[in-house]
């Protein structure tokens, strides 16, 4: 591959910075799955559905990586899919990294904005009259998390060359 000349040497302080923006994500999705659960066990199901999707996409993701088989910053992301990855693709010679990193980026935005749509339909339809304050904080949550993922861990994503949000971050840099 010809990404494997930008592999980055990860350090034990990059593993820290790591874990930053996982904070917000895990009280995000706690928070979430915790309301959804109390209110129906389907909802919170069907949240949970869509986070298996996200990892089976970041999963496609995963196989032309670089950094496959080795450290990942996805697993303080709460993603499975770096395993899964070594499941679903034993060969990923055999795929083609720009196909299916577009393809699967494709399935990850729909899944991925689904998921949050999802959540935040039936957290506003259930809880804004009672606890707009609670809703209003996951969802603070979510786009805290968003900006920390993509100052922390795009710098140093092995598809710097290819992914669009990395080319953005190189843009703002």
């Amino acid at each position: 591959m010809s990404q494997r000349s930008h592999i980055h040497k990860w350090t034990k302080q990059d593993r820290t910075l790591h874990i930053i923006p996982a904070i917000p994500l895990i009280l995000f999705y706690a928070g979430t799955i915790y309301l959804l659960a109390k209110e129906s066990l389907v909802l919170m199901g069907v949240f949970m559905l869509f986070w298996v999707g996200v990892n089976f996409a970041v999963a496609g993701i995963c196989a032309g990586c670089p950094y496959r088989g080795g450290y990942c910053p996805g697993l303080s992301q709460l993603y499975f899919a770096p395993f899964l990855s070594l499941l679903l693709h034993r060969n990923p010679d055999r795929i083609s990294p720009t196909r299916s990193f577009k393809y699967e980026l494709i399935s990850l935005g729909i899944i991925g904005v689904g998921s949050y749509a999802f959540a935040f339909y039936w957290l506003v339809r259930i809880y804004w009259q009672s606890s707009p304050l609670v809703v209003l904080a996951l969802f603070a949550l979510l786009l805290v998390h968003m900006p920390l993922s993509f100052f922390i861990l795009c710098p140093k994503c092995g598809y710097n060359d290819t992914c669009p949000m990395s080319k953005v971050h190189k843009a703002i840099e």
